[in-house]
């Protein structure tokens, strides 16, 4: 076999190889480019808003036991009263963090707006998480109620939320 030969048949297989190989390094460039960006440029302030999303459904189910174990007194208007009984006794010891503080993850939870009912049961309440630093830590205020349906803000004004609030999907 003659040389030009064996040049005309291995040409398409080097052909194909660099254009392999070059799309291969195309894609690692590309891609090393994008990995700085693959979070986006406000992840974290979105993993604060579902954290802070979290934590008010958390506040409903304590709310929810809180009332059933106290029909006497309804909810309650304070967050470290959420924290269980057995749970009490030790103070360095808080599994839901944001009770004793308020804080938790770039935003600041509270209870408001408890209303007393005629027996003297705390028969309604408003809980909200607002962004420490609007814009910083977070961007949305979120709140929710008695109904347990949370509600946001895209303002992060916690009276906007509360009175106006679009609930959350």
């Amino acid at each position: 076999m003659s040389l030009d030969k064996t040049r005309r048949r291995l040409l398409p297989i080097f052909r194909v190889c660099f254009f392999v190989v070059g799309g291969l390094l195309l894609a690692g460039v590309l891609f090393l480019i994008s990995v700085t960006h693959l979070d986006g440029p406000h992840s974290r302030q979105h993993a604060h808003e579902a954290v802070a999303v979290g934590k008010l459904h958390t506040v409903i189910e304590l709310q929810s036991k809180y009332a059933a174990a106290h029909a006497d007194k309804g909810f309650a208007c304070e967050l470290p009263l959420l924290k269980p009984i057995e749970q009490r006794a030790d103070a360095d010891y808080d599994p839901v963090g944001f009770l004793a503080t308020g804080t938790w993850s770039g935003y600041r939870v509270a209870l408001d707006g408890c209303q007393v009912d005629k027996g003297g049961v705390v028969a309604h309440y408003q809980a909200s998480a607002v962004p420490i630093e609007r814009g910083t830590t977070s961007f949305r205020a979120f709140c929710t109620d008695e109904t347990g349906i949370v509600r946001y803000d895209n303002s992060g004004l916690k009276a906007n939320c509360l009175a106006s609030g679009r609930a959350l999907n």
